[in-house]
């Protein structure tokens, strides 16, 4: 009688045993598989896009390295219509071909995100005016939208108006300090906004994200 209360109170044990290694295993794959399924951290926001800070490495001939002071956004469109051609695409094309060549923008805008690649207080290889005092390569902030066949180009858009609003919020800039590429060179870009008749639209979208951001400061501050 004894031996089968043992035997039986041994064979609990054991499955009680068993149940809790099951426990602890299905508790780590489940938190690992939870880990996967998140959303991807990004570095910071602004007006709610996610902000990936891909920034070129120190040395490279498409990152100068060169200080100056922030006084206009100059806007540019990528004229790469290729499927997947997106922010984090360009990010992936600056870091390997900016390494010998001098070519580099602070920003790229798609449907959903943003890639920074500069400094924004260090000039970029965008403008194609060198280093013309006051023009758009040393004292611009470069910023590209995509216009990839798969993307969503009107979201596009509005995700640039609101990073141009941004900047001209954080740097005490007009409207008037927003520049196409076709300012500073003879270079028909930002191509569709141009040919569209559409960069007077794109100009009071971004006015009033900027007035926007002025109406929230203040009332943050009353």
């Amino acid at each position: 009688m004894y031996g089968r209360v043992r035997k039986k109170r041994i064979v609990a044990a054991g499955v009680l045993t068993l149940a809790l290694v099951f426990a602890v295993v299905f508790a780590v794959v489940w938190r690992s598989c939870a880990r996967t399924q998140q959303a991807p951290s990004y570095d910071l926001w602004v007006a709610g896009i996610p902000v990936t800070q891909q920034i070129l490495p120190e040395g490279y001939a498409g990152r100068p390295g060169m200080k100056r002071k922030v006084r206009q956004i100059v806007i540019h469109e990528t004229a790469n219509t290729s499927r997947g051609a997106n922010a984090k695409s360009h990010a992936k094309y600056l870091l390997e071909y900016a390494k010998d060549t001098e070519i580099s923008w602070h920003y790229t805008v798609d449907d959903h995100e943003i890639y920074q690649h500069l400094p924004e207080d260090e000039v970029g290889w965008h403008a194609g005016d060198k280093l013309t005092k006051g023009g758009g390569n040393q004292a611009g902030i470069g910023v590209e939208i995509c216009i990839n066949e798969d993307g969503d180009y009107e979201k596009a858009l509005i995700n640039a108006e609101k990073l141009t609003a941004h900047l001209l919020y954080k740097y005490d800039m007009t409207i008037d300090d927003v520049k196409q590429h076709a300012d500073f060179m003879q270079k028909n870009c930002p191509t569709l906004l141009r040919d569209s008749g559409r960069w007077e639209e794109f100009l009071q979208k971004t006015a009033e994200y900027l007035k926007t951001e002025q109406n929230d400061s203040s009332e943050t501050q009353k």
